[in-house]
């Protein structure tokens, strides 16, 4: 019925998608606790799926994004939010709508999810204040977020594990191999591990940040996880593409309804296959390489197997196109 009247929505006379994502977002996050509520979530993630069709993103996050501020104390009186700071205190994790680490099953909610939180990070001065303090003070990153929520006077700042870095990262580990978003979740991750951001403070330009935030014995721990996933992504895609390479076009005109039903929620070219093997080399490659991380790296001089070209716009926070796997996720969103 919902993705009916999204559709209806988009034809000649209609009112339009935004209008009618907005009216079920607005409908299913009325209730308290939504978030926590599995037949919701379902329903949230055929919208933000829906809306990532469209081109509608802006429309459901800015929905989110209030209301995240309401959870994050932002509008609420002094009792309430003495309540919420006393009960972080304890130990509890700030409040988000993705709740623990990561969501496997709501990818493109989740995806929806962080990204109106990195807006909310970028939007608070928190990731600008933290790098700062990581850059110019050398502090830890925990260090770093107190500092910052002193500097900034925020109502609450969020826990450790809440930092868009950790949660791109997480979110990469828990998105399946063969999902849309899979490829975008990991750029997302390696552009904050790759922000280069000395001349914003009057440095020169050093290192990336990333290792800063990858201390600890947890957190170089979630890197190797890392790596390891990127090399089974990469295994998942190689065995795909040669077992698309060996199906007979008579095979292939032959399946059944149920197969071919869910043909466009899956990559059916080889060439993809092979694409997102070489992208996950690569990224395994930017998680290896310690002089990235050092700022000694003359970037064009590297071997081709680095993508040099896509590295340097990463570097530069700059989203980056995909070749292949950009016209993939452009002929997604017309499905």
């Amino acid at each position: 019925m919902i993705q009916t009247h999204i559709f209806l929505s988009d034809q000649p006379n209609g009112v339009g998608p935004a209008a009618v994502l907005e009216f079920w977002v607005q409908v299913l996050t009325s209730q308290q606790l939504w978030h926590r509520d599995r037949a919701t979530l379902f329903l949230l993630d055929d919208l933000c799926k829906a809306a990532f069709q469209y081109s509608q993103e802006d429309c459901i996050q800015k929905l989110l994004y209030q209301q995240h501020k309401n959870a994050l104390g932002y509008h609420c009186d002094k009792g309430l939010l003495s309540s919420l700071v006393s009960w972080i205190v304890a130990g509890n994790v700030t409040p988000s709508f993705v709740e623990g680490n990561a969501n496997c099953s709501q990818v493109w909610f989740s995806w929806m999810v962080l990204n109106m939180e990195s807006i909310f990070e970028e939007d608070s001065q928190l990731r600008r204040v933290v790098e700062g303090e990581l850059v110019i003070n050398a502090l830890t990153p925990d260090q770093a977020l107190k500092k910052a929520q002193t500097q900034l006077k925020l109502p609450i700042v969020p826990s450790l594990q809440r930092l868009m870095i950790y949660r791109w990262a997480h979110q990469a580990l828990a998105t399946p191999a063969d999902h849309p978003l899979m490829p975008l979740i990991w750029q997302k991750f390696f552009l904050l591990y790759l922000h280069r951001p000395g001349p914003q403070y009057g440095l020169p330009v050093d290192g990336c940040i990333g290792r800063r935030f990858f201390q600890s014995a947890a957190h170089v721990s979630l890197i190797n996880e890392m790596k390891q996933r990127l090399i089974e992504v990469a295994d998942f895609h190689h065995a795909a593409s040669k077992a698309l390479r060996v199906e007979s076009p008579a095979e292939g005109s032959d399946r059944s309804p149920e197969k071919a039903s869910c043909s466009a929620d899956y990559l059916t070219s080889p060439e993809l296959h092979k694409e997102l093997v070489r992208l996950c080399n690569v990224f395994v490659l930017w998680l290896e390489e310690e002089s990235f991380q050092k700022g000694d790296t003359y970037i064009p001089s590297l071997p081709k197997q680095y993508d040099a070209h896509r590295l340097a716009k990463v570097m530069q926070n700059q989203q980056v196109n995909m070749s292949m796997l950009n016209l993939y996720i452009m002929s997604f969103r017309k499905l």
